[in-house]
């Protein structure tokens, strides 16, 4: 499943609709309402509204303006029921309630109930139309009632910082949205005794939605012999385009192009919206090694976690929902509390679009580390700029998120021969936040990372769905 636009109900609510205050002006602060919608609809946002109605049609001349709709406004029990049955037919992934000035809160009790999304209220912080009490009515009842999970907010659309908040509410959403609607494709069983990697089936449709095919690696090399040499050529030439690298088809390029094009069949008969995949050791030992054809999968944009490492598929799924920047899946090898740097490995794929750079030898034969047919693997470091690691665990009952921003660059140091292996694929990230509080929260040899900033919304989505965030 792919990134998309997040999709929203907008609505506004008051129970003075249409009403003049005592100076003459028109009470409700409606052009704020409107100025909030076009900056959500400015940042992506497919809206649904009452009726299909803006709020205000043409020019906004303030804050407070008369010329209005105000039968879209929901002020009574007859639109508060019809506009929770549209949200809910729409199957949107958030309600947007902007609130105006002051309300009666319990009108909307049924409606959220009925509705069943997030929600997330809005209003702003001036004092014109005495336009925040209506947002403090409707958090105590709602905390009354126990409705979860809502969001408020309390700021003008005009405030980037808080037009940012709300996006990323709504973003976490839409992933959430999109996860409940997911399908995982582990090929494999656990992988090389990591017990912290495993999935609970029962936890995963609970807490995320995801449901999955459990499948076996050894069930796509029924598929391998099938392909032709045009379409094993056709791969080839895309890796060479991507990679630089010079390494021939025969051999074990052949063959992880055969498992990625077996994949892919496999990812299309099953709908799988992401996959893991087990080489070692019965493709590592018997066939080879699929760094290469992981390689290919990430560099679709699809998801694959190496040793079918589900926690770590989550992790990448989740990350690749909120962003279409690559993301990797490596070994912290060494932490440097002094510098805050952290040196990672993988052996031994990478999404292509991670790489720093083209090379002949961006692809060559891997060692036989963890089997004993003929393999290879990615010798590429990864690029600097931005990212997010992340790693999904289960501590006892319930589940943990681990985040941290940095910064990766190019290591002027190849720290690859200390490790014992020169031409394993690595990256090199500068830590943003406390490096001892990031190794007290490392809880498998793996962490993951994207190569944008998504801390926010990562936090955002774990309050969303009952998952702890631990920011280091």
């Amino acid at each position: 499943m792919k990134k998309r636009n997040p999709k929203i109900g907008f609505m506004v609510a008051t129970s003075h609709n249409e009403y003049i205050d005592d100076t003459g002006t028109p009470f409700p602060v409606m052009g704020m309402a409107e100025n909030t919608l076009r900056k959500l609809e400015g940042l992506g946002c497919e809206v649904v509204l009452y009726k299909g109605k803006r709020i205000v049609d043409g020019e906004v001349t303030g804050i407070q303006v008369p010329n209005y709709n105000a039968d879209v406004v929901i002020d009574t029990r007859e639109k508060v029921m019809g506009v929770a049955e549209l949200f809910r037919r729409e199957d949107v992934d958030c309600v947007v309630m902007f609130i105006p000035t002051f309300l009666w809160a319990n009108l909307y009790m049924q409606m959220v109930k009925i509705m069943n999304k997030p929600l997330l209220l809005w209003a702003g912080d001036r004092i014109e139309g005495c336009e925040a009490i209506g947002l403090w009515a409707m958090r105590g009842a709602l905390d009354t009632i126990g409705f979860r999970p809502f969001k408020c907010l309390y700021g003008v659309p005009e405030d980037e910082k808080v037009l940012r908040e709300a996006f990323n509410f709504i973003e976490a959403c839409r992933v959430k949205q999109q996860l409940r609607r997911s399908l995982f494709g582990q090929f494999g069983s656990m992988p090389m005794g990591m017990l912290a990697g495993v999935m609970d089936d029962a936890d995963w449709i609970n807490i995320f939605g995801v449901t999955a095919e459990h499948l076996e690696s050894q069930s796509l090399l029924r598929l391998v012999d099938k392909y032709n040499e045009k379409q094993l050529g056709e791969v080839y030439q895309r890796i060479v385009e991507r990679t630089g690298a010079s390494y021939p088809l025969k051999g074990p390029m052949e063959k992880n192009i055969r498992i990625y094009l077996a994949m892919r069949e496999m990812i299309e008969d099953y709908g799988l919206d992401f996959a893991g995949l087990k080489c070692t050791f019965e493709l590592s030992n018997h066939y080879c090694a699929p760094c290469i054809s992981q390689s290919l999968l990430l560099s679709d944009g699809f998801v694959s976690a190496c040793t079918s490492e589900p926690m770590g598929a989550m992790t990448m799924y989740i990350m690749k929902l909120f962003s279409d920047a690559p993301v990797y899946q490596g070994d912290a090898e060494q932490v440097q509390r002094d510098t805050g740097i952290v040196r990672m490995a993988s052996c031994g794929a990478m999404d292509f679009n991670a790489i720093s750079g083209k090379a002949g030898d961006a692809i060559v034969d891997a060692p036989h580390l963890e089997g004993e047919a003929n393999s290879i693997w990615m010798n590429t470091q990864g690029k600097p700029g931005r990212i997010t690691f992340a790693r999904l665990t289960k501590v006892g009952d319930h589940y943990v998120m681990q985040i941290a921003r940095g910064e990766a660059f190019l290591s002027p140091e190849d720290y690859r021969p200390a490790l014992g292996f020169p031409t394993v694929n690595w990256a090199t990230i500068r830590l943003e936040g406390d490096p001892e509080r990031f190794i007290e929260n490392l809880r498998s040899q793996y962490i993951h990372l994207t190569w944008d900033d998504i801390a926010e919304e990562l936090v955002e989505l774990c309050g969303l769905i009952g998952i702890e965030p631990i920011l280091c």
